[in-house]
């Protein structure tokens, strides 16, 4: 949030229009993720936050909880707006594949890419696994860990300690652009949140990602990514840190046929395209932009 202060005194030095793009609240996101709770600390970072509201020309959200939260900091309804995500252009369905790190041996396999950290609360993965093991699976069950993250090594010593290595495969990081073909290669995508209530009001980049990707999804989590797996029929939910709930969605979701699961990713994918499209939200923001209508056609918006 401090980098938003030079824009906030440039704008106010040129008298120039100032807009914000919050996809983190402050001060809760220093609380949970630092741990610092000390109200004196707290208190002055909430100030600042204030001071930077109230000086914006425009706040725009990650979500729609986002944005309840800042005005009931004070901050004009009419002042702030729910502006999502979207997704890079590569992130696109693909036909199913096979690829060489995950074996095609019929195994329900499920994908997991990006930041392995403290607040992807992927501690609850190998609780889950201990539980589908003694569950008598009709199919086996994998998941595909891709990334790299503060995390990680204790994630990797958790699967081992526990027995569970033929349940988990960890893929070093990967490009971008590759992400698409391993989705290919994996039957549903896998997200979390830990149990707080910031996260709860979070959109994680990740949804959309996979949206974009027509993958069926598998979230432990809580509310707004909660509602739009409800909303789009894309996949299936369960409460963040549930690990027995989170075992049987698994399990319920493993037993769908193959037409089921492809009807899900495409909800996944026609959803994205009515919610997070990239050219429609750029176009909306051009506007509050006041982008004249020969640059629209100069640069194609």
């Amino acid at each position: 949030m401090t980098q938003a202060l030079p824009g906030v005194w440039f704008a106010k030095k040129r008298n120039i229009p100032c807009y914000l793009y919050v996809q983190d609240l402050w001060p809760e996101n220093v609380e949970i993720i630092t741990g610092i709770t000390n109200k004196t600390i707290i208190g002055s970072i909430g100030k600042m936050v204030d001071y930077i509201y109230k000086r914006c020309t425009k706040i725009y959200t990650t979500s729609n909880s986002f944005k309840e939260s800042i005005e009931k900091r004070g901050v004009p309804s009419d002042k702030v707006e729910y502006w999502p995500q979207y997704a890079e252009d590569f992130y696109i369905p693909i036909e199913k594949t096979t690829i060489d790190e995950i074996p095609d041996d019929g195994v329900f396999n499920i994908i997991f890419a990006g930041n392995i950290g403290n607040a992807q609360g992927l501690d609850i993965l190998p609780k889950t696994a201990v539980l589908l093991k003694k569950s008598n699976l009709k199919r086996n069950i994998r998941f595909n860990i891709i990334g790299d993250g503060r995390y990680k090594d204790t994630l990797v010593n958790l699967v081992n300690s526990a027995n569970l290595s033929d349940m988990f495969n960890f893929i070093p990081k990967q490009p971008a652009t590759r992400i698409p073909q391993f989705m290919a290669a994996n039957d549903a995508a896998f997200l979390c949140l830990t149990d707080s209530p910031l996260f709860a009001m979070t959109i994680p980049a990740k949804l959309q990602s996979y949206m974009a990707c027509g993958i069926p999804i598998i979230a432990s989590a809580d509310g707004e990514t909660n509602r739009i797996l409800e909303e789009s029929n894309a996949g299936v939910s369960s409460p963040a840190g549930d690990a027995q709930r989170l075992s049987e969605i698994i399990i319920d979701l493993s037993l769908k046929t193959q037409e089921e699961l492809t009807k899900l990713g495409f909800n996944a994918r026609d959803y994205y395209d009515n919610n997070f499209n990239k050219n429609e939200l750029l176009n909306r923001m051009d506007h509050h932009f006041g982008l004249n209508p020969i640059m629209e056609e100069k640069y194609h918006v």
